[in-house]
């Protein structure tokens, strides 16, 4: 039970400086493994640890995954051209790391309930974030380098913390923040 609650609190302690996590956040995707350049990937996931990794690197490559209950944590890298991801977390952890790297490529993530917490990274051409967080915690922190790109981040809730860093040209990023209760 005591290392239970020491391992609890260092994990509390470690999300309060997503400063050095965002910068690591390559270091998270080298033991990922590769898919093959014509494989896209769907994975659910429901209850436990809820943990789903993947790495896509090539074109027209598309991810969805659905976590349910508990830690619900994605780590996902992408890089190429014409490739996407759409993400839904529901309940308890709602972690999600995201590198992209390339042309057209779009992410679509939602949280509901408790952690979420975003962690995005994409540079390139015409990349396009929409994050939707409801409920609790709600942070998102977005780095984009490049030429057209664009975020939308809305948060519903409690906690509403974003953090957008924004190099190139033709940037968008549109942040809507509210309660729930409205």
């Amino acid at each position: 039970m005591l290392a239970k609650q020491g391992c609890q609190r260092n994990a509390k302690q470690s999300k309060k400086n997503y400063s050095a996590t965002f910068l690591f956040v390559g270091l998270l995707f080298s033991p990922l493994s590769h898919a093959d350049e014509d494989i896209s990937s769907f994975d659910e996931l429901s209850g436990g640890d809820n943990l789903a990794s993947v790495s896509q690197v090539g074109d027209s490559h598309f991810a969805t995954v659905s976590q349910q209950g508990l830690s619900n944590e994605l780590y996902l890298s992408q890089s190429g051209f014409n490739n996407s991801l759409t993400a839904s977390q529901q309940g308890v952890g709602n972690e999600l790391l995201l590198l992209q790297s390339g042309s057209d490529i779009e992410a679509s993530i939602v949280q509901i309930g408790y952690g979420n917490l975003v962690q995005a990274s994409q540079l390139g051409t015409a990349l396009a974030l929409d994050v939707t967080q409801n409920g609790y915690d709600n942070q998102a922190y977005i780095h984009q380098t490049g030429y057209e790109n664009s975020v939308l981040i809305q948060q519903n809730g409690s906690g509403h913390v974003v953090g957008v860093a924004q190099w190139g040209s033709s940037q968008t990023a549109v942040i809507t923040q509210g309660h729930t209760s409205n």
